[in-house]
C-alpha cells in the first residue's frame, strides 16, 4: 500500500496542471488582498463613504483579524482548485490508458483508489496550507505598510481557533471533492470529473437559495444537501466572512435557517461518505476497456 501510495504522489507532485492550479490559486489570493487593499485605501482617503463595512473589509486584511477572511478565500478558490486537481487526476487515468497498468498490477482495485485517495486529500491539504500562508504573509506586508503590526493577540486561544477553523474548511471541501471522485470514475474522463462537481457546486447554491425562499416544507430540503450546510460551518469562523455568510443585516438574513454546525458537518460527512462508496462500487465493478 505504501509503494501505492508513492506512486500516486510522485504523479501528483510530477504533473504540471497540479503546479500551475497552486500558482493561479496563490495568485488570486494576493491579487484579491492587494487590490482591496488598495481599493479600500483610495475610497478611505478620497472620504467616499462606505461606512462600517469599508472598515469591516479593511480591517480584514490586516493580520489580527484576518484568518477568518482568508478561510473565505481559501473555500472559494480552493473549493475551485481541487476539483480541478482532483478531477483531473482521477479521470486522467482513463485517458491516459495507466488505469489498465496499475489495475494489472495490484489485482485488487480498491487498493489502487484508494491510494489515489490518500495521494490526493495530502495534495489537498498542503495546497490549501501553501495558500493560507501566502495570504499570511501578505496580510503581513500589508499590515506592515500600514503600520498596524502587533502580535499581542496570538495566544493559545487565537491559535486554537485558528486549527478549528482550518478543519472546518477541510469538512467543508472533502463532499464536493469526494463528488468529483465519483463523476471522474463514472465519466472516465477529466472533464466529467471537473465540469460535473464544479456544476452541481454552482447550480446547488442558486437552487437551494430559491427553495429556502419558497418555504413550507420545499425550503426544509436544502439542509440536507451540500450547500447550506458548507455554509453553516463557514458561520463559526467569525469576524467578516461570519457575518456574511449568516446573511448580515440583509432582509434575507431572518429566511433562512441555517443548519445546525454540528449537523452540518455530519451531513457533509455523510455525503462524502456516500460518494466514495458509490466511486469504490462503480470502479470496483468497471470494465476498463482500452481508450484510444
Amino acid at each position: 500500500m505504501r509503494a501505492l501510495i508513492a506512486t500516486e504522489w510522485l504523479k501528483i507532485v510530477r504533473r504540471r496542471l497540479n503546479h500551475v492550479t497552486l500558482g493561479i490559486m496563490c495568485g488570486l489570493l494576493v491579487l484579491m488582498y492587494v487590490l482591496l487593499w488598495l481599493a479600500t485605501g483610495f475610497v478611505e482617503d478620497a472620504g467616499l463613504g462606505g461606512g462600517e463595512m469599508l472598515g469591516d473589509i479593511r480591517s480584514a486584511l490586516f493580520l489580527e483579524e484576518t484568518v477568518p477572511f482568508a478561510l473565505m478565500l481559501l473555500y472559494a478558490f480552493g473549493l475551485l482548485a481541487g476539483l480541478v486537481v482532483v478531477g483531473a487526476n482521477t479521470g486522467a487515468e482513463y485517458t491516459w490508458n495507466t488505469v489498465r497498468t496499475m489495475t494489472g498490477v495490484e489485482a485488487r482495485r480498491w487498493r489502487f483508489l484508494a491510494a489515489k485517495l490518500v495521494a490526493l486529500a495530502t495534495a489537498v491539504i498542503v495546497g490549501l496550507l501553501v495558500g493560507l500562508v501566502v495570504v499570511l504573509v501578505t496580510s503581513t506586508v500589508i499590515t506592515l505598510v500600514d503600520g498596524q503590526m502587533d502580535l499581542s493577540f496570538v495566544d493559545a486561544d487565537y491559535l486554537q481557533h485558528s486549527a478549528a477553523s482550518f478543519g472546518r474548511l477541510l469538512i467543508q471541501l472533502v463532499a464536493y471533492l469526494s463528488l468529483s471522485v465519483l463523476c471522474a470514475t463514472i465519466g472516465r474522463s477529466p472533464t466529467a470529473g471537473i465540469a460535473l462537481a464544479v456544476g452541481v457546486a454552482f447550480l446547488e447554491g442558486i437552487v437551494s437559495g430559491m427553495m429556502t425562499l419558497a418555504g413550507g416544507w420545499v425550503a426544509e430540503i436544502p439542509q440536507y444537501g451540500l450547500d447550506q450546510n458548507a455554509d453553516s460551518l463557514s458561520m463559526q469562523a467569525g469576524g467578516l466572512f461570519g457575518n456574511m455568510a449568516a446573511g448580515g443585516d440583509s432582509p434575507f438574513a431572518g429566511v433562512i435557517d441555517q443548519p445546525d454546525p454540528v449537523q452540518a458537518g455530519v451531513t457533509l460527512l455523510i455525503w462524502a461518505a456516500v460518494f466514495l462508496g458509490a466511486a469504490f462500487w462503480w470502479f470496483q465493478r468497471q470494465d476498463l476497456e482500452y481508450q484510444g
